[in-house]
C-alpha cells in the first residue's frame, strides 16, 4: 500500500469519473465507478483509484494516458439510466466523465490531498478500501460485487461501507507521509 503515499500533498487539476457501463443493473450501488485524478505535477497522466479486479478486495492505483473520448457531467445520469435499461451489449468500453467543473466536486478539484486512510476490517491486515481526504471533502472508494464504488460528501451516498460493517468492525489506518 506504499503506492498511496505518492498521492499525499498532490494538487488535483482535473477529476474524472471512470465507469464500466452498468448494463442491466438495477441499483446505483451496482455501478462500477472509480475516480481518476489528473495532478498538477503530472498533467498527462490519469491516476485511477479502484479495486483490484484480480481479488475484488484490494484497493489499487493505475495510471493511464488522459482519455481522448470523454463525456460531460451533464451526460452522467442520462447515460447510466440508459445503460441500466439496455439489452444491447455492443461497443461496451470504459467511459470517462470529466467532472472537473461540477459543483458536487468543488471540494476536491483544485484541492490538495491532505491525508489518506486505508479502510480495513479489525484483525485483517489487508485493506478493502481507501479514503482520500481534502480540506473540503473526501472520496471513499470501496469494492462492490462488480468492481468498485465511490462516494463523496455530495455524490453517490450509497453507504456501501455499511455492507462491511455487517462482517466486522471497520478501522481507518492513516497512510504516513513519505517524507
Amino acid at each position: 500500500m506504499e503506492v498511496f503515499k505518492m498521492l499525499l500533498n498532490q494538487d488535483v487539476q482535473k477529476l474524472f469519473l471512470v465507469v464500466w457501463p452498468p448494463i442491466g443493473e438495477t441499483s446505483n450501488l451496482d455501478i462500477d465507478l472509480s475516480f481518476g485524478f489528473v495532478f498538477k505535477n503530472n498533467p498527462d497522466q490519469l491516476c485511477i483509484i479502484s479495486t483490484d479486479k484480480d481479488d475484488m478486495w484490494t484497493p489499487c492505483i493505475t495510471f493511464k494516458d488522459i482519455p481522448q473520448i470523454t463525456y460531460s457531467w451533464s451526460d452522467f445520469t442520462y447515460r447510466m439510466n440508459a445503460w441500466m435499461k439496455s439489452e444491447d451489449e455492443s461497443d461496451i468500453e470504459i467511459e470517462y466523465y470529466d467532472v472537473t467543473d461540477a459543483e458536487q466536486f468543488s471540494g476536491i478539484v483544485f484541492s490538495k490531498v491532505q491525508s489518506i486512510e486505508l479502510v480495513k476490517l479489525k484483525n485483517n491486515p489487508e485493506p478493502f478500501g481507501v479514503k482520500v481526504l481534502f480540506d473540503g471533502d473526501y472520496i471513499l472508494s470501496t469494492p462492490i460485487s462488480d468492481g468498485n464504488t465511490v462516494e463523496t460528501s455530495l455524490f453517490n451516498k450509497n453507504e456501501n461501507i455499511l455492507n462491511f460493517k455487517k462482517i466486522g468492525i471497520i478501522e481507518y489506518e492513516k497512510v504516513a507521509c513519505k517524507y
